[in-house]
């Protein structure tokens, strides 16, 4: 006796893209039935929360689905409806040496990794490729002192991967990275100068290659920021202490936040 086809489609709609793949390899009825499983899905959502990696079809057709972490990339290249792409990374530990050490997942990246989220994202995957609307990395760092900080220095591999791969595409990219530090001590001054010197030397090289840039300097407040734009790529990064009006989100934010139920 044979199961309607349609039962296919509700078991598998309520499984992961892993587990997904496991029931097709069941029995080749299976895999025909749900070849096309995966067409409705145009938005992939990364983050290092494993229960915030989904890709979801925003026209309704087909339910959220889950996914592990490091088969984005598999994922990229099979979702031929793809057009958003969404990193969030807030788990984020750049107080050891590893830091800025190669990494083979990339929920273990920091901004120092070698590459950037950005070339560990795509895995591969040439950028002129992919059909997208938009592309969207943030990295929020959130560290008790600057001791905390095994190298405090601008982070410039995202950004290097953007203005090489990114900037001619036919999507567009937002980078934000961000660090924010919630003690203010007197031996933070040198950490601060060496940061802002490699600010100003990575704007200074965008500058060289036809790229928009800005800087903001806010001393009395302890804020610094740099905003880069050419092409199709728009990066910023922040470094400042703890402030509530900053870190914390207004209730008008809260409200606004989606809520994604898978």
């Amino acid at each position: 006796m044979r199961m309607p086809a349609e039962l296919f489609d509700q078991v598998d709609s309520h499984l992961s893209f892993e587990d997904s793949n496991n029931f097709k390899s069941v029995h080749p009825l299976i895999d025909i039935r749900l070849a096309g499983n995966l067409n409705h899905y145009d938005k992939l959502h990364l983050s290092d929360d494993d229960d915030e990696c989904w890709i979801s079809d925003t026209r309704g057709k087909a339910h959220p689905r889950k996914y592990q972490v490091n088969n984005a990339p598999e994922l990229i290249r099979s979702l031929t409806s793809l057009k958003e792409i969404t990193v969030i990374m807030k788990d984020v530990n750049v107080r050891s040496p590893s830091s800025v050490n190669p990494q083979v997942n990339i929920t273990d990246c920091t901004p120092y990794t070698p590459g950037g989220y950005l070339h560990k994202l795509f895995g591969g995957i040439s950028p002129a490729e992919l059909q997208l609307r938009q592309l969207s990395l943030h990295v929020d760092i959130m560290v008790e002192s600057l001791q905390d900080v095994y190298c405090l220095a601008c982070p410039t591999e995202d950004l290097r991967f953007a203005m090489n791969e990114l900037v001619d595409a036919s999507f567009s990219s937002f980078i934000q990275i961000s660090i924010c530090c919630a003690q203010i001590r007197n031996t933070d001054e040198r950490a601060r100068n060496h940061l802002l010197q490699g600010m100003q030397f990575a704007l200074k090289h965008c500058n060289e290659i036809g790229a928009k840039t800005e800087f903001v300097i806010e001393p009395c407040e302890g804020y610094v920021d740099m905003t880069v734009e050419k092409g199709n790529v728009e990066y910023s990064f922040a470094f400042f202490y703890y402030n509530p009006t900053i870190c914390d989100p207004t209730p008008e934010d809260q409200q606004m936040m989606p809520a994604t139920s898978i």
